[in-house]
């Protein structure tokens, strides 16, 4: 399979008493969409070997076509958080090049900074990841697996 490289996004942290003149910060976002049957959402992501599944925001759900109601729950805990029902559903990540389908989480403790998750299970489990914060640099490398889609990689 091919590997994909992708760079860090550099984002300016205000300034704190901890760090009075700010901070860059370098995060491993990436742009995707999400898919549930004909409906799609573009979105970010955040690489995160920390997060257990991939998640999302729960107000993603509604665009989706999916129901909150009717989405099977788990309680799951994030650093400092307590205990939050995380609603759970078949979608599909579309990344261009590379589309495979997850069982991936919706929670509203992820509503607030609007950006998902991308975890052990559903993309490292998936993917090669290989960090490289020197040269700003991280590398996609997609495992040979049967729901792993990558005819678009002809005309990528």
């Amino acid at each position: 399979m091919p590997v994909y490289p992708c760079a860090y996004a550099d984002m300016q942290a205000p300034p704190t008493p901890a760090f009075p003149k700010g901070r860059l910060i370098r995060r491993t976002f990436l742009s995707l969409g999400l898919q549930n049957g004909q409906q799609r959402l573009s979105c970010y992501a955040l690489v995160d070997s920390g997060a257990d599944h991939c998640v999302f925001p729960r107000s993603f759900m509604q665009p989706l076509g999916l129901d909150p109601l009717t989405a099977p729950v788990d309680m799951t805990v994030g650093v400092g958080s307590t205990s939050i029902p995380t609603h759970f559903a078949d979608i599909t990540l579309d990344f261009g090049v590379v589309q495979f389908s997850v069982y991936a989480g919706f929670t509203t403790g992820m509503d607030q900074i609007g950006f998902g998750l991308l975890g052990q299970a559903g993309f490292f489990d998936r993917n090669k990841i290989a960090f490289d914060y020197s040269q700003e640099l991280f590398t996609i490398e997609p495992y040979r697996i049967s729901n792993c889609t990558t005819t678009r990689l002809a005309q990528a």
